[in-house]
């Protein structure tokens, strides 16, 4: 796997960048989870990290999602990005 960097407001792989949102621990079956919400509608977040992607769009409806990726614990990945989102949840409650 190429190397990602998680920063504040992005995620990169050095040759794309997909500005993001973090949240911790929010999915139905109750599994810690960092899930990555894209804050454009290009689908670059499932470019960088495809495992895990979802996007809901459905032109038909004309219902536009902007994509998400969801790492649970068992994703190489969610070690790195866990702790760079509690870290900005520690610089956002100490503000």
């Amino acid at each position: 796997m190429e190397q990602i960097k998680f920063n504040r407001h992005y995620v990169t792989n050095g040759a794309l960048k997909a500005r993001i949102w973090y949240s911790l621990d929010n999915h139905v079956s109750g599994r810690r989870v960092v899930t990555l919400y894209a804050k454009d509608y290009e689908r670059t977040l499932g470019a960088i990290i495809p495992s895990g992607y979802e996007n809901d769009t459905d032109y038909q409806s004309d219902y536009f999602d902007k994509g998400r990726v969801r790492l649970f614990e068992d994703h190489p990945l969610y070690g790195v990005a866990r702790a760079r989102a509690e870290a900005i949840a520690a610089q956002k409650a100490a503000a």
